[in-house]
């Protein structure tokens, strides 16, 4: 099937249909336009069918994106992400599909917590002796457009499909939209559906070069490089990195001039860290500071807004804040802080995370049945598949749904049909699933 072919695919009208109404409908963000799902949804068969005509006649236009910034930390400049429209959203994620489709013999999107075990055993193994991690400085605001449309025409030959793959990335992000916004001309944006493959492309054949080489073990995840490899190769292969990343118009900070941002050194002498994870003497994995500050501070928020709520169900407390522990599976994906560091054996962290609870429990003065790290990380490690103790949402009937919307969101279901619930109780679940996914936002890389 031809790349033109897969695109008249993905761009079929129940196709974009099954995007809006499984994946778009879920998300409460709204982009410049303000338009909510409320609003959309009384002429989304006519915006939808819009959508495709203009995606295939080659007239689509992006509206330009929201911007929204996210904190990094005290000290750092916030990351810019960008909110599509709820109509561009559609079309984003058509295209996402697409180019997932087209390069799926190339690309290869590994979770972190699976590089981890990788990289566990390289460092077990007695392989090599020498580490170097480096940074891509400024990534996504760095990939040239000229360069990334060159590697997608390789594979994708009409120039429609190339066009609306541009103009796509080329739409500005605005706080508030001026008649005098300029075309991005560099870079591509953040938060869009499309943005990790497009970066991933752009890389594809350095990450190809160094994969090839029987001498290094060499990762890429979005940004973070690691690279394992005998010392006396180490100078060289510094300068091999620098090269080619410049030549994509792509500054790697240099572990020997910048070692606060890109590091290296003997792996018997040298702590590291890497996707959030902190690897040490004596093959101990666990998790980066930050990243267990991050969920202290979630677990505490929780409580907090229960002490301040005036619906004050301790039913719910609970159920929060065993779904916080936990983590869940929702639409075919494994959500939460403990599903990511997964691969931690770390258990004394584990055991501190049960007394925090409980002191928070006391401190609050409340009493609840609530679930456990170590157990919930034993389950997730040996029986992911089989366990009932992560609540796999996507396997719950409908009673199962009904019981969640009634007692713990307070939502009557008596007069909604089948069809109502299941967008209430997704609706619902996404939001949960959201706010659980910023534990291990920015978790440390």
């Amino acid at each position: 099937m031809s790349a033109y072919d897969i695109f008249l695919k993905h761009f079929q009208l129940s196709n974009l249909k099954r995007i809006y109404k499984e994946v778009v409908l879920l998300s409460s963000a709204t982009g410049i336009d303000n338009m909510s799902h409320e609003v959309f949804w009384r002429f989304h068969d006519d915006e939808i069918e819009t959508i495709r005509r203009k995606c295939l006649a080659g007239t689509y236009r992006f509206n330009k994106y929201k911007l929204k910034l996210i904190s990094k930390g005290k000290g750092k400049a916030p990351r810019e992400i960008s909110i599509p429209t709820i109509r561009d959203r559609i079309a984003l994620r058509a295209i996402c599909d697409f180019l997932q489709e087209v390069y799926a013999s190339d690309l290869s999107f590994e979770l972190p917590q699976d590089m981890v075990v990788k990289v566990n055993n390289i460092i077990l193994s007695e392989q090599y002796d020498y580490f170097m991690k480096f940074d891509v400085a400024n990534f996504y605001p760095s990939i040239r457009h000229n360069k990334l449309i060159s590697r997608l025409r390789a594979k994708i030959r009409d120039e429609k499909v190339l066009s609306l793959i541009s103009k796509a990335i080329s739409s500005p992000t605005v706080s508030k939209p001026n008649a005098s916004d300029k075309p991005n001309e560099c870079g591509v944006p953040q938060g869009l559906s499309i943005s990790n493959i497009l970066a991933a492309i752009y890389l594809m054949n350095i990450d190809k070069h160094f994969t090839s080489r029987e001498d290094i073990s060499y990762f890429r995840y979005v940004d973070d490089l690691m690279i394992f490899c005998r010392s006396d190769r180490a100078e060289s292969l510094i300068e091999s990195v620098l090269v080619k990343f410049r030549r994509l118009g792509l500054k790697i900070y240099d572990p020997i001039k910048n070692p606060e941002k890109s590091s290296m050194g003997l792996l018997s002498e040298s702590k590291f860290g890497y996707l959030g994870y902190y690897f040490s003497e004596g093959g101990k994995v666990s998790a980066r500071d930050g990243s267990v500050d991050n969920l202290r501070q979630s677990l505490l928020s929780i409580f907090t807004g229960f002490k301040h709520s005036s619906f004050k169900s301790q039913e719910f407390l609970t159920w929060r804040v065993n779904l916080r522990i936990t983590g869940c599976v929702f639409q075919s994906k494994s959500k939460g802080w403990l599903y990511f560091f997964s691969e931690i054996n770390d258990i004394t962290l584990l055991h501190s995370l049960d007394d925090f609870i409980a002191r928070l429990c006391k401190r609050y003065n409340v009493s609840l049945q609530l679930k456990s790290f170590v157990r919930a990380h034993y389950q997730i490690k040996h029986k992911r598949r089989e366990t009932k103790y992560v609540p796999n949402f996507d396997k719950y009937n409908l009673e199962q749904k009904i019981y969640v919307l009634n007692h713990y969101f307070n939502k009557s279901t008596e007069n909604l049909t089948d069809e109502e619930i299941e967008y209430n109780f997704n609706k619902r679940i996404a939001k949960q699933v959201k706010d659980i996914e910023t534990d291990v936002k920015d978790a440390g890389y």
